[in-house]
């Protein structure tokens, strides 16, 4: 460590405590991945204030794994990382990363491991358009079966957050058919403040 800056790399999210409950499967729509149970509702949260008015170096990095199963037909699954103003969001907030759609046509228990970056590219006041620049990028991995895929998402610019308020982390998931057998469940989310 250069020490140029006084700085710290911390973990700002380690959970949840249990696996979050399993999207629901007979679905076509985006659901929620960090939809708690009791005891369980912990999740990732940038408080108002987080990202500091004047700086254009701060970053976040965040990487996720979950528990796949997918039906013997023809099925991908999409994932999306974003910001929303209240947690458990399953629609709505702000997308920072859509990944590309995997193959995971019969999956049994299979492993799906994501990670992303959030670049603040600028932080300023208000909620207009560009008062606060984010930039992100990731990579999305998934096994399964005898296929193996993987996938880059972004660099895609979000530019419409308020960073006086609250914004919780989230993952969403769309399958592309509905089927009991689809199922998808966040077992890990590990969030880091870079600098």
């Amino acid at each position: 460590m250069s020490l140029i800056k006084p700085y710290n790399s911390e973990v700002l999210f380690s959970g949840p405590p249990a696996n979050y409950t399993a999207a629901a499967a007979a679905s076509v729509t985006a659901q929620s991945l960090v939809t708690g149970s009791t005891g369980n509702y912990q999740q990732p949260m940038f408080p108002g204030g987080f990202w500091l008015e004047g700086r254009t170096d701060q970053l976040v990095s965040f990487e996720f794994s979950c528990i796949m199963t997918g039906q013997a037909s023809a099925t991908t699954a999409t994932f999306i990382a974003g910001l929303a103003a209240g947690g458990q969001a399953g629609s709505g907030g702000s997308a920072l990363l859509t990944y590309p759609a995997l193959t995971i046509t019969s999956y049994s228990a299979g492993t799906i491991y994501g990670t992303g970056i959030i670049q603040c590219r600028g932080a300023g006041y208000g909620t207009s358009a560009v008062s606060t620049s984010f930039l992100s990028s990731g990579t999305i991995l998934g096994t399964g079966n005898a296929l193996q895929v993987t996938g880059c998402a972004g660099p895609t610019a979000l530019q419409s957050i308020d960073r006086t308020s609250n914004q919780w982390l989230y993952l969403t998931v769309t399958f592309s058919t509905s089927s009991a057998t689809n199922s998808c469940q966040l077992a890990s989310l590990v969030v880091r403040g870079e600098n």
